[in-house]
């Protein structure tokens, strides 16, 4: 049972009663009697309190024996009054004896001993408008200080909002790292106050305990599970550690597409390392470094040699699984820039599991940190942010058995995504990608590594990209033959090759009119008449015969459309992020044609323009499938209905920090008391239209024609 359900289960049972029997001992006295309610019938604090505590019991987080309530330590001099925790755990059944002696019989011994094993300490609010950070610097940082122990977890639970704080070698800061700004050295005010805990952060008492034992350990007996995870966008010591591996980098005068070359191998090294400890549990950790091997004097010194032999063996094991990012050899382990860079990264990411860590939260923190210094035309390539992608890859559903494209697939995140949210586990060999960018092919390659088994077919092509290049039947790249190949026509070859087609083609390709693609010689004119939107927007969609007039120039949002639609197998999808003047201005109308002439169109949802702050430019996604022809004019015969959304929450916005951009959340508030909202499992609620938007889509997918059913809402 998780705490929600737990909770949810003591809702049922006690919401309407006033009166309850305590189930834990209250100071000194078991099975008290407490009221649940106000004098208007509301809930009150008590209610809240041990709603808390049967959540945290029943769900199997603590078990009763540790925990008190009403706990009284003494305060000053014995006139004071006495400090009072609402409730404390601690490490030792044996608590109560213990506090039984100290109160009934003034033995100081077992209130020290108390102290020395008190491990968390609980405050319960009920919305009395009480500041949390008022709660937090007058309450609960004294009840922290009643223990002596190095480390303490605090406790408070305001109205159904979790807030987790800990004492650590005497730092106080929340528990969670994403919500201290200035990491361990965070003040009240830069606590993040305003945001809760999810219930899922909560800790068990062997969680506390192992996070407790503040003794040093040897790196060279850890195992996956012993790896911190990466939690949170606004994690210090993560963005801090990408900063020291650039710095580095910089310092060595390797930010260079070597370095990153470099760079990527060791990243794969650390996920390799940790997916073959997933599977041998009882092979220990390969990817770290002790103090000494760091704090080498020359290459020569015995202790840099021995984690230089660890991680050429390591990489030797790796290269089979991970030939395609393994295969060439930047790392040179007689360079010592090479080796100050492979020290830096391995002593920053150590501690950290990769694999274990929630995706949003690595993409954040890792690979959107990395791309910008990859991309040689920062221009043309962007980062489409996480909530946009999760968004569409939900509407199109990828599912099991379909092969899966993104013909600019920069680091793979729409891949990726899919990947990991489909139903029914895609497979690795039916995914699919291509990108002009060799370096971010690379990182897109160690993206699937990290979500999938590297199976995956992402493969660069300098010059025209996908655009010319496309994927035959065996996986390989071949190329359309602009002789034959003319308006489309690119099932005519002269050879037994044959174009690959997919069920799903997911993109975010380069778009607007400052991405207007311009032949610029021959070989570019050839490529771009392969497209029959070309022709069209030549003769203003009426046919050769009309005018002589060439284009000049085609918004390459239009050619990837058709791209997209040429490469889909029979009632195959896309889902396509596009500047919204191809779906709204007059210039566009025969892009906007052809694709009623071709496709079922099934959704239409513009976006608003911070979408993608680096460009400005407003954008919308197209959603649309492949019938046959015949079922397509049927279908528009009966006047058939698209579903259309204007987004205008997305639940995140663009910073820049350290010149680096990040998307920032955005949190829903209440404005009957300025708070942010929570949800059932008491987190903090992002202010986007995306999730009511899928459910309204799903639903609206039920008054539709089966294959659109069968397609957008069921699974295989």
């Amino acid at each position: 049972m998780t705490f929600t359900e737990a909770k949810n289960e003591f809702d049922s049972k006690y919401q309407f009663i006033k009166e309850y029997i305590c189930f834990l001992p209250e100071h000194l006295t078991m099975g008290r009697k407490t009221n649940f309610q106000k004098k208007n019938g509301e809930h009150n604090e008590q209610y809240y309190k041990w709603q808390f505590l049967y959540s945290i019991v029943q769900s199997g987080l603590f078990i009763k024996d540790y925990i008190g309530t009403e706990v009284q330590f003494p305060k000053g001099n014995k006139s004071s009054a006495p400090i009072k925790l609402d409730a404390a755990i601690f490490d030792d059944v044996s608590w109560f004896e213990k506090y039984k002696d100290y109160h009934s019989n003034g033995n100081n011994e077992s209130l020290d001993w108390l102290r020395e094993h008190l491990l968390v300490a609980l405050e319960f609010k009920k919305e009395d408008n009480k500041n949390i950070a008022d709660v937090w610097d007058k309450q609960l940082k004294a009840y922290l200080n009643e223990s002596r122990r190095s480390f303490c977890l605090g406790v408070l639970y305001d109205t159904e909002r979790l807030y987790l704080f800990r004492k650590s070698n005497g730092m106080f800061v929340r528990f969670s790292e994403e919500f201290n700004v200035k990491g361990d050295n965070s003040k009240t005010k830069e606590l993040s106050l305003h945001l809760p805990d999810s219930y899922f952060n909560l800790p068990n008492f062997e969680n506390l305990l192992d996070w407790s034992a503040m003794q040093s350990f040897d790196r060279s007996k850890r195992k996956i599970e012993d790896l911190d995870i990466i939690s949170g966008v606004h994690s210090t010591q993560i963005n801090d550690a990408m900063s020291s591996i650039l710095r580095r980098m910089t310092d060595v005068g390797m930010v260079n597409p070597i370095g990153f070359e470099i760079l990527i191998q060791i990243l794969s090294l650390k996920i390799f390392d940790e997916k073959r400890n997933e599977k041998n549990t009882k092979r220990f950790l390969d990817f770290y470094i002790t103090d000494n091997e760091k704090n080498f004097k020359t290459l020569a010194d015995d202790s840099l040699q021995n984690f230089i032999k660890r991680i050429n063996s390591l990489r030797a094991d790796a290269s089979g699984t991970y030939y395609r990012i393994l295969k060439d050899t930047p790392l040179n382990v007689k360079n010592e820039n090479h080796v100050k860079i492979l020290i830096e990264v391995v002593y920053q990411f150590q501690d950290y599991s990769f694999v274990r860590s929630h995706k949003t939260d690595l993409y954040q923190l890792v690979f959107y940190k990395f791309a910008p210094q990859f991309s040689k035309d920062n221009n043309a390539q962007f980062i489409t942010p996480l909530p946009l992608i999760d968004f569409l890859v939900n509407i199109v559903n990828p599912r099991n058995g379909e092969t899966v494209i993104d013909p600019t697939v920069g680091i793979a995140d729409f891949l990726s995504v899919s990947y990991v949210n489909s139903n029914s586990k895609l497979d690795d060999n039916n995914i699919y990608g291509m990108d002009i960018d060799e370096q971010m092919v690379m990182l897109a390659t160690l993206n699937m590594l990290l979500n999938g088994d590297g199976n995956a077919k992402i493969k660069a092509k300098a010059g025209h990209g996908s655009l010319l290049s496309k994927f035959d039947t065996k996986g390989d790249i071949i190329d359309l033959i602009p002789s034959m190949n003319k308006k489309g026509d690119w099932d005519n070859r002269p050879d037994t090759n044959e174009l690959k087609k997919f069920d799903v083609v997911l993109t975010n390709p380069p778009f607007g009119e400052d991405r207007a693609f311009v032949p610029k010689d021959d070989k570019d004119l050839e490529m771009i008449q392969c497209y029959e939107l070309w022709d069209l927007y030549s003769n203003n969609g009426e046919g050769e015969k009309k005018t002589k007039k060439q284009a000049n120039k085609i918004d390459l949002g239009v050619v990837f459309l058709e791209n997209a639609y040429r490469i889909l197998n029979e009632n195959g999808r896309i889902g396509i992020v596009l500047s919204n003047s191809i779906a709204s201005i007059d210039s566009h109308r025969i892009a906007r044609k052809w694709l009623m002439d071709n496709m079922r169109i099934v959704a239409i949802f513009d976006l608003p323009a911070n979408v993608f702050a680096e460009t400005g430019v407003n954008t919308s996604i197209i959603v649309a499938y492949k019938p046959q022809k015949n079922e397509l004019e049927k279908l528009k015969e009966q006047n058939y209905q698209v579903f259309a959304r204007d987004i205008q929450r997305i639940g995140y916005e663009v910073k820049t920090i350290k010149r680096v951009k990040f998307f920032s959340p955005v949190y829903k508030i209440n404005y009957d008391n300025f708070e942010v909202e929570i949800d059932k499992d008491g987190r903090a609620m992002l202010d986007e239209d995306f999730t009511q938007t899928i459910a309204d889509f799903k639903q609206w997918c039920l008054g539709q024609e089966k294959q659109l059913q069968d397609i957008f809402i069921k699974s295989k």
